[in-house]
């Protein structure tokens, strides 16, 4: 009897064998599930590892580590085995990166990508498409919120059933941190994306916001924000062409965007420009179309990763038939950037035109507005009755803000944070031979206003500027940017004052608003009345201010203060922007 159970056990050992090692061995996690769950990092590193050793194209690696210590993982494919990348004007392939996770949360951009690379490595699908183009996917970027997995992560969000949090450990939401950079994550990705420079990228998240029948909206820098060649290949050929194949497929897609009312569709909707601190809107400071994805979370998650498995390969399909037109437009787009930019207008603010619209049809379901016995408020509550609403659509940008871009930008060599972020972005930066006195634009600040509390670990601040044109002497080691580079909108972005997500604006120069030195009232008062004895301008003003001004009048150390910025004493550095502009370079001694 005991042998007997021994050779059953054999038999059903042998069998459940033989399946895993067949066809079902090579569905993912998600499908195992009944795309009710998602895996875990591990299991997720495990399946890529198994991809890559299944074929010839696929090399698994990573990119970097993050703070938990967790590897960042990267699948690279390239029907030719060669895995590192190649020049931009020796490029005759497209690299397209794909990313998911950047909020662990929304992992269907992980689902979706290792099913498709599966039917590629395993099952020869889309062998034509790939043979085309150079694939980098990495299917976790936060790998520490990944691991920080739970069933009560996304309250909006209709499966899986556990997923990952939004921010990374060090509680950093890496899709505003493009710019700053401050994330090791992110450093790690600006290395990846600097050594590759992709062509295109795809960013996948899932959306919160209103309720309706697409199972995907999108987000790409298609405006004025974006260098002409790389919004002509976007506009002509890669979105009219997406759209189509999505409408064919079953799964059309939405810009994203949202209603000026929500309780009230009619009254149209909006779709805004990103500044660079977001994927997309990164992308277009990088002349780069970078298209965010956002699957949406009131659809079943069979349907969003089908979806998204879906607008992966069509976009793939695309790149892999207009492959040069893509690369062209990426040559084009730096070379515009490099060569006209300096002393040229740039705009660094835009402003949502409030006035001007189009036609827009909206695939939406039938709402009730509600009072709200708990809120106070009213609420939305969609029924799931179709309804197309012929409405408009708000999308036109206007500047509200431009400057001239100098030749030349130079930063002290102390700010070494700032200095380095440059360089992680891809700048190039020179350094000055030898201490020199050089011409230059710049700003003081004043009404300085402090956000009340931290966003993204940092306390932002509005100003007023006032531009100043003074000879300043900067030491050797200074840094010194040109602005003939490809990478001249993130300079700008990241120097400009004013600019939506500039170092300025971030806190990254928040030491030049502090004073550091002071007076004493003893040694004040009699220098005071020294100088209104010596100067009846001076006087005139001080007692004009002391007629006009209650709160001056009322506070004696603003009284003396008055005298005080007056001295030599007084800090000539404070709330004086380091940055020097230098509208022309020529005379610049730069080391060789």
């Amino acid at each position: 009897m005991k042998r007997c159970i021994v050779i059953s056990v054999f038999l059903v050992l042998a069998l459940n064998a033989s399946v895993y090692c067949g066809a079902d061995d090579w569905l993912t996690y998600c499908e195992k599930t009944g795309f009710m769950e998602t895996p875990r990092y591990e299991q997720t590193v495990e399946f890529c590892r198994r991809l890559a050793g299944e074929s010839d194209i696929i090399k698994f690696t990573d990119f970097g580590i993050s703070p938990q210590g967790r590897k960042l993982p990267l699948l690279i494919v390239d029907a030719r085995g060669e895995f590192e990348p190649v020049a931009l004007d020796e490029r005759e392939r497209p690299v397209i990166l794909i990313e998911a996770c950047i909020h662990a949360g929304e992992c269907v951009g992980k689902d979706a990508g290792l099913m498709f690379l599966r039917d590629v490595a395993v099952h020869g699908n889309y062998r034509d498409i790939v043979r085309d183009v150079v694939l980098l996917f990495i299917p976790i970027f936060s790998v520490d919120g990944h691991e920080r997995f739970g069933p009560y992560n996304r309250m909006n969000q209709l499966g899986p059933r556990e997923m990952g949090w939004r921010t990374t450990a060090q509680n950093l939401n890496l899709n505003r941190d493009f710019l700053k950079a401050d994330a090791p994550e992110m450093r790690a990705w600006l290395g990846l994306f600097t050594k590759w420079l992709p062509d295109f990228m795809m960013d996948i998240h899932t959306t919160d916001g209103l309720d309706h029948r697409y199972s995907i909206a999108y987000a790409i820098a298609n405006r004025q924000n974006m260098v002409e060649p790389v919004r002509a290949f976007i506009n002509n050929g890669y979105l009219p062409e997406l759209n189509r194949m999505m409408v064919s497929d079953g799964y059309p897609i939405l810009p994203y965007g949202g209603l000026r009312d929500r309780s009230d569709p009619s009254k149209g909707y909006f779709s805004w420009l990103a500044p660079p601190r977001f994927s997309h809107g990164y992308g277009a400071v990088q002349n780069r179309p970078f298209l965010l994805v956002e699957a949406h979370s009131l659809k079943e998650y069979k349907t969003r990763v089908l979806a998204t498995y879906r607008l992966i390969a069509n976009s793939l399909e695309i790149f892999a038939k207009h492959g040069d037109e893509l690369i062209a437009s990426s040559r084009d787009g730096d070379r515009v950037v490099s060569e006209t930019l300096a002393g040229g207008e740039y705009t660094i603010l835009y402003k949502l035109d409030r006035e001007q619209s189009e036609p827009f049809k909206l695939m939406g379901f039938e709402s009730e507005v509600i009072d709200s016995d708990i809120s106070g408020d009213k609420w939305v509550r969609w029924n799931k009755k179709p309804v197309d609403f012929d409405i408009r659509i708000f999308r036109k940008a206007d500047p509200a803000e431009s400057v001239t871009i100098p030749e030349a930008y130079i930063i002290p060599p102390q700010f070494l944070e700032q200095i380095r972020i440059l360089e992680l972005h891809g700048v190039e930066v020179g350094r000055l031979s030898a201490d020199q006195v050089i011409g230059v634009e710049s700003y003081k600040f004043s009404n300085i206003d402090w956000a009340d509390s931290p966003y993204e670990s940092h306390f932002t601040v509005d100003f007023d500027l006032e531009r100043v044109n003074e000879l300043r002497e900067y030491p050797a080691g200074s840094a010194v940017i040109l602005c003939n580079q490809r990478t001249n909108k993130v300079i700008a972005e990241l120097l400009e004052p004013d600019a939506y997500d500039s170092f300025v604006r971030w806190g990254f120069f928040s030491s030049i608003f502090e004073r550091k030195e002071y007076f004493e009232d003893y040694v004040m008062e009699p220098m005071a009345r020294d100088m209104l004895e010596e100067d009846p301008d001076l006087r005139a003003e001080f007692e004009r201010l002391l007629e006009e001004d209650s709160t001056f009048a009322g506070s004696p150390r603003e009284r003396l203060n008055f005298f005080y910025r007056r001295t030599p004493y007084y800090d000539q550095n404070y709330r004086v922007y380091p940055v020097g502009r230098v509208m022309n370079a020529d005379k610049i001694n730069i080391e060789q």
